[in-house]
């Protein structure tokens, strides 16, 4: 898989984002003001888009966030590759980085090296929880 930084949403990276969090997870407010400063990688599979996620920063802080991969394409690890990626890119402006994680799936960032930290909160229904990982330079 290659991918490809855009500091736009790229209209892959919508397409990717309706698909799995809006048709498949039932989220309604998918899109925000957050899009608009962020980067956003795209990751292609033999040239058609399966996977992205975007990074910003936030109060000093960098956090990755909106990673998804289409249905057809998991098991794959291009979700790892994805956050490995994005990880990359901050590690050149910070030595951590955060996401805010489904509580159903904190077990995958878990094994790249994210820890918990505050308590679950709700986003539109979902349990999530904020994590963090240090970044080596």
């Amino acid at each position: 898989m290659n991918t490809v930084l855009f500091d736009f949403l790229h209209e892959d990276a919508k397409n990717i984002r309706v698909s799995v969090f809006m048709d498949e997870q039932g989220f309604k407010d998918e899109f925000d003001e957050i899009d608009q400063n962020a980067f956003h990688l795209v990751g292609y599979h033999e040239n058609h888009p399966v996977a992205t996620c975007r990074f910003f920063k936030k109060d000093e802080k960098y956090y990755i966030g909106r990673v998804a991969v289409l249905k057809e394409y998991r098991k794959h690890h291009y979700g790892a590759m994805m956050i490995r990626k994005a990880e990359e890119y901050i590690s050149s402006y910070a030595n951590c980085s955060y996401l805010s994680a489904q509580v159903r799936v904190k077990g995958f960032y878990e094994k790249l090296g994210y820890k918990m930290t505050g308590d679950v909160y709700d986003d539109e229904g979902v349990p999530h929880i904020l994590m963090y990982k240090e970044l080596k330079k």
